[in-house]
C-alpha cells in the first residue's frame, strides 16, 4: 500500500518536473540557436 503524499511533497514533484522540462527546452533552444549561428557564419 502506498504512503499518502503531503501537499509539500506533491508540490515538490510538480516543481521539479517543471524545472526539468524548462532545462530540456532551453537546452534544445540553445542547440538550435548555435546551429543557426553556425550556418550563418559558415
Amino acid at each position: 500500500m502506498e504512503r499518502d503524499r503531503t501537499p509539500i511533497e506533491a508540490r515538490g514533484g510538480i516543481v521539479s518536473g517543471r524545472i526539468i522540462r524548462i532545462l530540456l527546452i532551453s537546452t534544445a533552444a540553445a542547440a538550435i540557436g548555435l546551429a543557426l549561428v553556425w550556418l550563418v557564419i559558415r
